[in-house]
């Protein structure tokens, strides 16, 4: 018979009865995936209520591929958006629609069951007239947006993003002239940024968390390090950087009309390819079977046992393939978006004990 002494009896007792509200019916404790998905759309009701501008599946790697959650945040329609689990919490820009000016960030509260709640924290600033991406540097608690507009367009740097306030200003304002910029994704000092159009790429940023700044304005001129081209590239839009797996991936389309043109492009080992000046993609999903048309955004299930990679198509589509396919293949699965709208941004919560611990 084993004899127990009081305080191990104890702590066995408060074990037994404790129970952990994060983890989802029939999931385990530091396992699971959650998908936030961006919607576009803004003013579009005949009956004058508001188009939800976010939707959620909650168990992305389940059989089951749906939306089963809704929120509608301030944004004027939902542009990019992002989540990093020390945040605990969404940010969300405005897609800025014709008509519907509004030059925002919102903060959207995710409690430890990830339920969304909207809140007051938000910022207005002609820097965010076209925000195109955002990231995230935790040891200073700092946002880095990515606008894209004219004489505005530069990387913008948010102190304290989840309690930002509408009179804030940001912290600094890294001009870099017209560049045609799009997504955002951060590692060790340097912020990635895909270079639209032909002889596309990813810029390089440097120094991103320390460059420096002028200290009556807050400004500097601020140049990419180096641009990685890729061959062929024609419309690089959002892309994702999965730091555990060293794995990136971008999303590019050429004229985003005709089924299956559209294109992922993976780079492997990514970390060892920034002393050079191309990228060439390790593996691509392309071709009639992969239904891409306008890939406009992609997520990386970060787990170290994570099987898959989401894409926002804007045709309304949702894609999920797996993380090892290459070139002509269907879809693992498919969430058709039509009677809910246009997704244009991804972020995705999936955590396990390989990633970080629970809320």
């Amino acid at each position: 018979m084993i004899k127990y002494s009081f305080p191990a009896l104890l702590a066995i007792l408060i074990c037994l009865s404790c129970s952990d509200d994060s983890v989802e019916p029939d999931q385990q404790a530091f396992d699971f995936s959650r998908l936030y998905v961006s919607l576009e759309e803004y003013g579009t009701s005949n009956s004058g209520l508001p188009d939800t501008n976010i939707r959620v599946v909650r168990r992305a790697d389940s059989t089951v591929f749906s939306f089963d959650t809704t929120h509608l945040s301030p944004a004027r329609g939902g542009g990019p958006i992002y989540f990093n689990p020390f945040l605990k919490a969404l940010i969300q820009a405005s897609a800025n629609p014709t008509g519907a000016n509004d030059p925002s960030l919102y903060v959207v509260n995710i409690n430890d069951k990830g339920e969304l709640a909207n809140t007051s924290a938000s910022m207005t600033s002609n820097f965010f007239s076209s925000v195109k991406g955002l990231a995230y540097h935790r040891a200073s608690d700092a946002l880095f947006v990515v606008n894209a507009n004219g004489e505005n367009s530069g990387i913008y740097v948010v102190d304290r993003p989840k309690n930002m306030s509408r009179n804030q200003k940001p912290r600094k304002n890294l001009f870099t002239g017209n560049l045609p910029m799009w997504g955002a994704a951060y590692k060790s000092n340097q912020l990635f940024v895909s270079k639209q159009g032909d002889n596309g790429g990813i810029y390089v940023f440097d120094n991103i968390a320390t460059v420096r700044v002028n200290p009556v304005d807050s400004s500097a001129q601020f140049a990419p390090s180096r641009t990685l081209e890729i061959d062929g590239a024609k419309n690089l839009r959002g892309l994702c950087y999965d730091t555990l797996k060293n794995v990136l991936a971008i999303t590019d389309y050429t004229d985003g009309t005709t089924v299956g043109t559209g294109r992922i492009l993976i780079f492997e080992a990514f970390g060892t390819m920034l002393s050079g000046s191309k990228l060439e993609p390790t593996r691509i999903i392309t071709g009639a079977a992969t239904q891409l048309t306008q890939p406009v955004d992609v997520v990386i299930d970060s787990r170290a046992t994570g099987q898959y990679i989401y894409v926002a198509d804007k045709t309304k589509k949702i894609f999920r393939f797996k993380i090892t396919d290459n070139g002509n293949v269907q879809p693992d699965k498919i969430l058709d978006t039509e009677e809910f709208g246009t997704p244009v941004g991804l972020a995705l919560d999936s955590r396990d004990e390989s990633t970080i611990p629970l809320f």
